[in-house]
């Protein structure tokens, strides 16, 4: 693999680098961090594929689909028949590397500022490096993308976090520092993985392998794609299918170099994916998805009908596990304990509270029945219906910031929630799918043990069971609301070293005019429009501070940024990046307002703020 500076080992040397919750105590055994010698411990490798459906693969029942080196894996492993995720990436991956429940992390959504883990979260990364384990990690990240939220600040001892979503010739951070690859993107991640295997194959590892396959615009090596044409797919359909074809001779790869380093008796290996598949309205048709949903599964990425949230999981560790189907229901908050557990060590005392429980005893088919649990499920009320494609705007004002004192608005009728647990599945407000049941006053009752296509809403037929689950749900969302990172705006650190930037889409608050999208805000229309950043200087002193817009003209508009007392102000033009001034920045949380302040009579629409950056000089 080709890198722009330093080979991996060269870099590496060179920098050196509530209710609902359960305590991680009552889960696991008292395993002190020194009860088990740091060499014995098994390797864990978990791998995560990007908006890869259940229904992408041969071993559930996909026969046009090739996946043999993944179906022959599954076929040795434990398989979770039943393993639910969020609707969509970010607040997955943030359950999957806390344990806890999404919102809980300040993660709520996948843009707009929505999706930075709080840093005051335990990763598992985190617990596994303490606990003498060399952690790595490549591909997507997606849990926050400024100082203080990059996975090597976050516990991984080498991250190379590759760019969204370019799934060829990718150019990423590789521990803060920018490398260009070339080829594709799922080579080169499965490359970094093998490297670091090989680097520390006598030390135990947690190496963690979020890929971008099979996530959107498509993109396969022709004769990936040429394989699926000639059985008769369309072209776009046979280029999603390449992709995951392209992912399937990786993961052989992989899986073989653990083989081959003799590390598969000690491995822990596990297999999922962070939703089900996304709509992609634009390139997919009606035909296509038929094809592709082969076991009907009503719903898609975004909601939470059960091709939404039911994605596959293999859990194998050579020697310790036999093949063998769970139907029982197990959720992505689960993996951080169980991982935990296999590993034999225990969660630090000062973390938070976990929603996830070990399942150790299921990858071990132990006797042992767990008891029955509720898993709490969110989709933010704009992510898009079948019959809408995304916008960077959103559909329905979803990236609105919500300011702490008005968190406690979000009313629990308005929300998109589920309760579910083995026998029931209780949804507010699901939205549209096709052939599915039909809510009653908002509410759908799912016998889902009986019925996992969902045709029949049973909220009437059993009113017992859907008002104690009703009650679970708003209890939980009291607790969500309650929560003090809930809904949060990121914290951006500010300090000397290199630029720090604000994002323009991660306001705390603004005002009436503004619109927060995904990646940018727009709408300073008049005098007084402004938008808030929280931010955290950790070292005091001169900083400048420079803005970074989108506009086809905005000659003579005055821009003011002001912290404390401390205020600039600077004149847009038409370039993209405007020198505001300079600010004298104490230590410590502060709130950065950046206002209009003098239009000129000129019409601003059209401006769009992508960052904010602020340079330390003195």
């Amino acid at each position: 693999m080709k890198r722009q500076d330093l080979s991996r080992r060269q870099f590496i040397a060179r920098s050196a680098v509530g209710v609902g919750g359960l305590t991680l105590s009552a889960i696991l055994p008292d395993i002190s961090l020194g009860s088990h010698d740091a060499t014995s411990r098994p390797n864990i490798i978990l791998i995560l594929a990007d908006d890869l459906g259940y229904d992408d693969l041969g071993v559930h029942g996909n026969k046009l689909l090739e996946t043999p080196n993944l179906d022959a894996f599954a076929a040795r492993s434990v398989q979770f028949r039943r393993f639910i995720v969020s609707p969509v990436c970010a607040p997955t991956r943030a359950s999957l590397l806390t344990g806890r429940q999404f919102l809980r992390t300040g993660v709520s959504h996948v843009h707009g500022g929505k999706d930075f883990i709080n840093t005051n979260e335990t990763l598992i990364s985190q617990v596994l490096k303490q606990a003498g384990y060399v952690t790595g990690m490549w591909g997507k990240w997606h849990s926050g993308k400024t100082s203080g939220y990059f996975p090597w600040e976050r516990g991984f001892d080498e991250a190379y976090m590759a760019r969204l979503y370019k799934h060829k010739d990718n150019v990423g951070l590789f521990n803060g520092k920018e490398v260009t690859h070339t080829g594709w993107t799922v080579k080169v991640l499965t490359d970094y993985a093998i490297d670091f295997m090989k680097s520390c194959k006598d030390k135990p590892f947690f190496a963690y392998l979020p890929y971008l396959t099979c996530h959107a615009p498509l993109d396969a090596p022709e004769d990936y794609v040429d394989k699926y044409q000639a059985k008769g797919l369309s072209k776009n359909l046979s280029t999603l299918y390449g992709m995951i074809g392209n992912l399937d001779s990786q993961l052989g790869r992989l899986f073989e170099a653990v083989d081959e380093l003799g590390l598969a008796e000690n491995t822990v290996v596990i297999f999922t994916s962070d939703n089900g598949p996304a709509v992609v309205n634009d390139l997919l048709t009606d035909e296509d998805r038929k094809i592709r949903y082969v076991n009907n599964f009503r719903g898609h990425k975004g909601n939470m009908w059960e091709n939404g949230v039911r994605v596959p999981m293999f859990v194998r560790w050579k020697g310790k596990t036999k093949p063998a189907i769970v139907n029982r229901l197990v959720d992505v908050t689960d993996i951080f304990p169980t991982i935990l557990d296999l590993a034999g060590v225990k969660l630090p005392a000062d973390s938070k509270p976990l929603d996830g429980r070990s399942v150790k005893p299921y990858i071990l088919s132990q006797a042992e029945q767990l008891l029955l649990k509720n898993y709490f499920n969110y989709a933010s009320p704009g992510w898009p219906p079948t019959d809408r494609a995304w916008t960077p705007e959103g559909i329905k004002d979803e990236y609105k910031p919500v300011p702490p004192e008005e968190k406690h608005n979000l009313r629990f009728e308005d929300q998109l929630l589920t309760v579910r647990n083995d026998n029931y599945k209780l949804m507010l407000n699901p939205g549209p799918a096709t052939d599915a049941a039909k809510p009653v006053d908002g509410w759908v009752l799912i016998d889902i043990q009986n019925d996992p296509l969902e045709t029949k809403n049973i909220v009437s037929e059993k009113p017992d069971v859907a008002n104690l689950l009703r009650k679970e749900l708003q209890s939980f969302w009291q607790q969500v609301l309650d929560e003090p990172s809930s809904f949060g705006a990121p914290i951006f650190k500010i300090g000397p070293g290199t630029t720090n930037t604000v994002y323009a889409c991660g306001a705390v608050r603004i005002s009436d005019n503004l619109k927060n999208a995904a990646l940018f805000i727009r709408g300073f229309k008049q005098q007084g429009d402004f938008a808030e950043y929280r931010i955290d200087v950790t070292v005091a002193g001169q900083y400048r501070l420079e803005v970074d817009y989108e506009a086809s003209s905005v000659p003579n508009v005055i821009l003011q940024a002001a912290v404390d007392n401390a205020t600039t102000a600077g004149i847009l033009n038409d370039e993209r990046s405007t020198t505001l001034g300079l600010l004298s920045l104490e230590k410590g949380r502060k709130l950065l307002r950046i206002q209009l302040i003098n239009t000129n009579g000129l019409e601003t629409a059209n401006l769009r703020l992508t960052k904010i950056a602020l340079e330390r000089i003195a």
